[in-house]
């Protein structure tokens, strides 16, 4: 009796693949995001972090979808790479394992980078972000480059699918994944943690930064601010020897245009106001950032409003009419 013919086994796809398909994937993607977004900068611009939600969910269908059973397991990238989304036995996902999957691998991603206010994210919220942020998607990148028997990221492993090679129509050949490398993720995590720890403690034990944070939590309880952060600069002219003192503050603004003068004079009439070291400076510069973030696209505007202290007390508080409008940069 002759023997049924064994399906044959499907390789592991390159890593060097991966990285092309991911490249055309994320062109595709920040191309269609850029143009969705265009006719709507006045309303994206005001949904501040929440732009990345935005973002976040007009890339589900095409990853979700196109790596599933419905696209064969293959976005255009990947297509174009000969490459597919499988499981062990070599069948494509259902669509909600693709979705899952997805959704573990973007969530590092739209969360890095995600502006929030700085003063009053309380720590457990920042905490959970960066072991996301760094544990799932920085093991991600570490497995996929060092995993060389499966090359699976943990959105990959946590719903038990691999990238290989399209065409056959067998089972995965694939070897379990070295454990030490897991020691070695565990180790690197619990040392990022701790070290950003101990650097955040002494940052806000030295020099200007309890003042400095002291100016950003006040901006920040400003309505329509949606993050704050601030310098204490030298800047020096070239051949004076002069040099000057400069407090800056750059504002994420999620209001109008046209109301963005009104919005700097309301952040320097509070520093100005409540932070008396504000005096020694020689310019406050104030930075409003207008625009939105969706992860997959981003456009923002930037306006700078500076004054010597004594400039911005005079048209905040004093009578004069001598000093103008503050000078848009």
């Amino acid at each position: 009796m002759p023997t049924a013919a064994l399906p044959n086994e499907r390789a592991i796809g390159a890593l060097w693949r991966r990285i092309v398909a991911f490249l055309l994937d994320d062109i595709i993607v920040g191309v269609a995001g850029a143009l969705l977004a265009l006719p709507f900068f006045e309303i994206l611009s005001r949904f501040g972090a929440w732009g990345r939600l935005v973002g976040f969910c007009v890339a589900l269908p095409y990853f979700a979808i196109l790596n599933s059973k419905i696209g064969n397991g293959q976005t255009v990238g990947k297509r174009w790479m000969r490459i597919q989304v499988v499981d062990g036995a070599g069948n494509t996902l259902p669509f909600l394992r693709s979705a899952a999957r997805y959704a573990v691998l973007a969530i590092p991603y739209f969360l890095n980078g995600l502006v929030i206010p700085q003063a009053s994210t309380p720590w457990a919220v920042t905490t959970a972000m960066s072991v996301i942020i760094f544990g799932v998607g920085g093991a991600t990148v570490y497995l996929m480059l060092f995993n060389r028997r499966t090359r699976q990221g943990i959105h990959d492993l946590a719903v038990g699918s691999y990238v290989a090679v399209a065409g056959n129509n067998g089972p995965v050949s694939a070897t379990s994944i070295w454990k030490p490398h897991w020691i070695i993720l565990g180790t690197l995590l619990t040392a990022l943690l701790a070290g950003g720890g101990i650097f955040a403690n002494r940052l806000s034990q030295s020099g200007p930064f309890p003042e400095l944070l002291e100016d950003i939590r006040m901006i920040e309880s400003i309505d329509g601010v949606q993050s704050a952060g601030a310098q204490d600069l030298r800047s020096s002219t070239w051949g004076s020897g002069e040099v000057k003192k400069i407090l800056v503050l750059n504002v994420f603004w999620t209001g109008k245009d046209a109301d963005e003068t009104a919005a700097a004079d309301q952040i320097a009439k509070l520093i100005v106001r409540q932070d008396h070291q504000v005096e020694n400076h020689d310019l406050l510069r104030i930075v409003l950032v207008r625009g939105y973030d969706l992860g997959i696209a981003h456009v923002s505007v930037t306006h700078s409003y500076q004054h010597t202290p004594a400039e911005w007390n005079a048209r905040l508080f004093g009578p004069s009419q001598a000093i103008a409008a503050p000078t848009k940069l």
